[in-house]
């Protein structure tokens, strides 16, 4: 029975004819399911408990979480000079303590659209795949027809004995059509070079949009990883602070406004820092690889005789 049911499957080998190169692949597939992860794993408030938490000094619940959810809406933020300080010294924790006239904060905002933010940029680097499959309209396929893997590697054994007339027709086809579609590629290469922009532009708006931290981010990680923990100031906490401040304005009993300087836990930025850590790396060798390649294209366009060394 064993044999038998081993012997009833059938395995489905799909290897369709490729329309694009891997560098095009690295940014519809790869690169859109890493932002696309990015995206669950930044919404997964349950694995880490509350997304921010804030200590006050009212015994209520309700109150709390109307601190909770004011801090995590309005935002919070730290005190830059104090994120040199020494934690357990002058401060509680890097950037948090307390602040004196003149001195500048930071405001941290972004992390409540980080996961939406992520999910856009997962969607740009798909479209340009997007563009060139509708541009393209399946001429690869048609123009090779039988010669592909998926059609001859099959049960019928007459597509192996016709391969070479078929190849000589194709020959015969490319030879005289050979400025018949340069179009179609003007059209790849505007979607390769589109490729470059959207990762060009995600590195620069990922830095705008963390407050000009993030082009620097990953160099300054790992410069200080092999430094002492406790005489270290992380990248980490001053982009991704775990500990923040918030300024919380309410009404007393007898009608008074009251101002609560309190202190709050950010859970979320526990992943965020891992996230985009992974995702400077990842970007900024893709923006290399990328960038090698379209000098690549453009030397092939330009100049005949690398052309013709490359069929060579």
């Amino acid at each position: 029975m064993v044999f038998k049911a081993i012997s009833s499957l059938k395995i489905k080998v799909e290897l369709k004819p490729v329309v694009d190169n891997l560098v095009f692949r690295l940014h519809y597939r790869y690169t859109y399911i890493i932002f696309m992860t990015s995206c669950l794993l930044a919404t997964l408030y349950d694995a880490i408990g509350d997304k921010i938490e804030c200590i006050t000094s009212v015994d209520s619940d309700s109150f709390s979480d109307v601190v909770n959810s004011y801090c995590f809406i309005m935002g919070t933020f730290t005190v830059d000079r104090l994120h040199g300080q020494k934690p357990g010294v002058n401060t509680a924790h890097p950037g948090v303590g307390p602040q004196q006239p003149g001195d500048e904060l930071t405001y941290h905002t972004y992390y409540q659209w980080v996961p939406f933010v992520l999910f856009i940029q997962g969607v740009m680097f798909y479209v340009p795949h997007w563009l060139w499959k509708k541009s393209e309209g399946g001429l690869f396929r048609v123009i090779i027809q039988d010669l592909s893997i998926s059609d001859y590697l099959g049960s019928n054994l007459q597509n192996y004995s016709g391969r070479k007339e078929r190849f000589n027709a194709l020959s015969t086809y490319i030879t005289h059509h050979m400025n018949a579609h340069r179009s179609w590629a003007f059209k790849f290469f505007l979607c390769e070079l589109l490729n470059l922009c959207v990762v060009v532009g995600t590195l620069f708006f990922t830095d705008w949009f963390l407050g000009g931290e993030f082009l620097t981010y990953g160099t300054s990680v790992f410069e200080v990883a092999k430094l002492d923990p406790e005489n270290r100031t992380d990248p980490m906490s001053y982009v991704f602070p775990r500990m923040a401040k918030c300024t919380f304005k309410s009404f007393g009993p007898s009608g008074t406004i009251q101002i609560r300087d309190v202190m709050c836990l950010i859970a979320t930025n526990i992943i965020n820092e891992k996230i985009y850590l992974f995702l400077w790396v990842w970007i900024v060798l893709l923006t290399t690889v990328t960038s090698v390649w379209i000098v690549y294209r453009i030397l092939t366009i330009v100049l005949p005789f690398f052309r013709i060394f490359l069929l060579k």
